[in-house]
């Protein structure tokens, strides 16, 4: 998954979703729900299985599964090749299993990006080279704005309430609370701001290294090509490059402070962003699209599809997550993070094949790539759907799921459309998982915006997005296959299994909440989410 998380004792689940699963509706389950061959099918998927295939997908001969590298295209061609065998149509591009997409790795030119800071009307210019990084467009056109200075021990609560749309952002990170830095940069993001500096009191050695791979290599994060570039103009920068110019109180002073720190600069001083990007390299990457067409003559022109992200951050050395080595250890082999959802995909399609097209709607098995770079595969595939868009009734996300509570899964979007209400039937259904699948219990970190799903939420689809939490190994090289739970990874595989099939044989599509649809499909925006009592 991308973006860093803060690590949250899961043992906090079951109280939290109140012990036990929600009390099924009355509503009496289809007959196919309840059929034998389901059954049967599901039995595919064991422990033994999900251990064989995430050993191959987590090992480190796969390097990590950067996006791109030489790992992701073996993945996706082991994931296609099963496919292929349980005889699956292929759904990608001219007839094959896969569809690609253009990356291009940039950078911001050094004549035309700087950052201005005028005070009475003086202004100074500081190039954007060895002090700093840019992320996001970069149009070449000035940018301007009120500068607000945020610091201290910033929370995602301090800055919900925020207004920020059209501010120059400046958030001056304190260096001992990393997970809360990331969450904070990315919360301040959204707040639609002009522009964004992050300003890093590291090691200025470590720091002008890390620009320096920038300028060789192009941001860690590539754009797509053919689709707008997200975000807002963000600049991470070194203390260096400001150092005594705001007229602010000392950045040491505000970072140490044990709350939220938010200043206004004052009126005379502005700061102007003007970045300009150049292109340093082009590659391509794949998704991996299968189809188990249905049986109906009307509905198996409806799609429900699987997605889980096939890539991780690669190795400590390719400047993606946060990864760092663990003694000799440099590859981040994420097997929970998505090797455990790309293993739950693998193995339902194996029982969506046994089941040999009987389900009324028709299935897609969706591997994207790309996740932990900003959802760039599946932000493609809704983009440039191989199937028509408006005919996807539902999506099932896995996205970490073999980990942490032994008999809980979270089940993020619930609220959003009457696929939370299918599930609690399913789930009542089959007691024999020993499965809870449980609201949102991290409802602050707005992690219903922060998989793969959001992408098809976006485009109209009901979404709902398997995830256990994450971990001290998250984005980390012990990720590895040892510390996975197999028999969790297997149970929920087949709960996801079950929900698809009973949404494939359902007459009536899923329905979206009204008030959901309005701000999520609409609005385009990211849903609040409150806890439930």
């Amino acid at each position: 998954m991308s973006h860093r998380l803060p690590v949250v004792g899961f043992a906090l689940l079951a109280a939290c979703a109140g012990g036990t699963p929600p009390a099924p509706k009355p509503t009496p389950l289809p007959r196919i729900a309840a059929d034998a061959e389901i059954r049967d099918a599901a039995a595919l998927i064991t422990p033994d299985k999900v251990l064989t295939r995430i050993s191959v997908i987590a090992d480190d001969s796969m390097g990590g599964r950067n996006t791109p590298s030489p790992g992701l295209e073996k993945t996706a061609q082991y994931l296609a090749d099963n496919y292929q065998r349980w005889g699956f149509t292929p759904a990608g591009d001219s007839g094959t299993f896969f569809q690609r997409y253009t990356l291009l790795r940039q950078r911001a030119q050094r004549d035309g990006s700087w950052l201005e800071i005028a005070q009475n009307g003086v202004p100074r210019r500081f190039p954007l080279d060895q002090w700093a990084t840019v992320t996001g467009p970069m149009t070449g056109q000035p940018i301007t704005g009120p500068v607000k200075i945020i610091s201290g021990a910033v929370t995602a609560a301090d800055v919900l309430p925020m207004t920020l749309t059209g501010v120059i952002v400046v958030f001056a990170q304190n260096p001992t609370r990393l997970l809360e830095n990331q969450q904070v940069t990315r919360l301040l993001a959204q707040k639609a701001p002009a522009a964004l500096i992050v300003l890093q009191s590291s090691s200025a050695a470590d720091f002008r290294t890390r620009v320096a791979a920038v300028q060789r290599n192009g941001n860690p994060r590539p754009i797509v090509v053919g689709m707008p570039i997200a975000g807002v103009l963000t600049i991470t920068a070194h203390d260096s490059l400001v150092a005594g110019l705001l007229n602010a109180p000392d950045f040491a002073a505000m970072r140490r402070q044990p709350t939220a720190m938010v200043m206004d600069v004052p009126a005379e001083i502005t700061i102007t962003v003007t970045a300009k990007d150049e292109t340093v390299s082009s590659a391509t990457a794949p998704n991996v699209v299968a189809m188990m067409a249905g049986t109906d003559s009307v509905l198996k022109h409806e799609y429900v599809i699987f997605s889980a992200h096939m890539d991780h951050v690669g190795t400590a050395g390719d400047g993606v997550g946060g990864c760092t080595a663990k003694g000799d250890d440099k590859i981040c082999n994420g097997a929970d993070d998505d090797g455990s959802g790309t293993t739950g995909l693998l193995s339902l399609a194996e029982s969506v094949a046994r089941l040999n097209g009987r389900t009324k709607r028709s299935i897609i098995i969706l591997n994207v790539s790309g996740e932990e770079k900003g959802l760039l595969g599946s932000a493609f595939f809704a983009a440039h759907p191989t199937v028509p868009m408006g005919n996807v009734v539902a999506d099932i996300n896995m996205d970490m799921i073999g980990r942490n509570n032994p008999d809980s899964i979270v089940a993020i979007g619930k609220e959003h459309s009457d696929l939370g209400e299918t599930l609690a039937r399913v789930q009542a259904a089959h007691p024999e998982l020993h499965l809870i699948a449980a609201d949102d219990i991290w409802p602050e970190q707005s992690f219903y915006s922060r998989s793969d799903h959001f992408n098809f939420a976006r485009k109209g689809v009901p979404v709902l997005f398997f995830f256990n939490g994450t971990h001290p190994q998250y984005h980390q090289p012990d990720d590895e296959v040892r510390l996975i739970d197999t028999s969790k990874l297997a149970r929920v595989a087949q709960l996801g299994f079950f929900l698809g099939v009973e949404i494939a044989n359902t007459p009536e599509r899923p329905r979206w909440n009204p008030a959901s649809y309005q701000t999520i499909v609409v609005e385009q925006k990211v849903p609040a989410v409150t806890k439930r009592p």
